[in-house]
């Protein structure tokens, strides 16, 4: 196969770590394109235009790649999330941010499942324990934030944050479900419109509960 010429320059930290971002950025295309159903280091490395070793240059293996494109969807989310807060923002468009920051990064809520599996099941927990805390770093701080700006008692936003998290990816398998027992002629854009609109009506219904609750603890 032929290697890419920007793969192939001298390398310095800087190319290194836009070859890191290349990399990432095709392997976020490819999930979101198959969920997890072709996810490999071989289609990563076909659709970057490399061959597998040169993957390996920059992530050990399957599980690195993958903790490492979590980390970069889960910091783009919240930051994005917080961006589109504000003070005296309502409980209710503060629900309807969060959701729909979920679906402009559907990354990061198909990938929290995913990363699940892979702490269970991989061998070596050390990267992927500093991946998951460096999430987990982010989700603390954007929770920190929620709690000034929302205006609740201490410890709440981090409750808040963890609940709401959850609550989204519980909503998109029940949408998951409902469409497996729809009619397969429903055309692509169909069935993605259905998809969106019952993933953040089922969600925003179990997010205004929540802060319900909150409210009256």
């Amino acid at each position: 196969m032929n290697i890419r010429e920007d793969f192939l320059r001298p390398r310095t930290e800087r190319e290194n770590a836009v070859r890191r971002t290349t990399i990432l950025e095709a392997a976020e295309a490819l999930l979101l394109e198959s969920h997890n159903q072709r996810f490999s280091i071989s289609n990563v490395a076909k659709r970057v235009g490399v061959s597998q070793s040169t993957i390996f240059l920059h992530f050990r293996n399957r599980e690195e790649l993958l903790t490492s494109l979590y980390t970069r969807v889960g910091q783009n989310f919240f930051t994005t999330f917080l961006s589109r807060l504000h003070e005296g923002i309502s409980d209710e468009a503060f629900c309807e941010a969060f959701i729909d920051t979920a679906l402009e990064f559907p990354g990061f809520r198909i990938m929290r499942p995913m990363i699940m599996r892979v702490v269970e099941e991989s061998l070596n927990q050390d990267y992927i324990n500093e991946a998951i805390k460096e999430i987990f770093r982010y989700r603390t701080s954007t929770a920190d934030q929620v709690e000034e700006l929302l205006h609740l008692k201490p410890g709440q936003g981090r409750r808040l944050m963890k609940a709401l998290v959850n609550l989204m990816c519980g909503s998109i398998q029940a949408d998951i479900k409902r469409l497996l027992a729809m009619d397969d002629g429903q055309s692509e854009e169909v069935t993605s419109a259905i998809r969106s609109f019952d993933f953040r009506a089922s969600f925003l219904d179990g997010a205004h509960l929540l802060m319900t609750g909150i409210r009256n603890i």
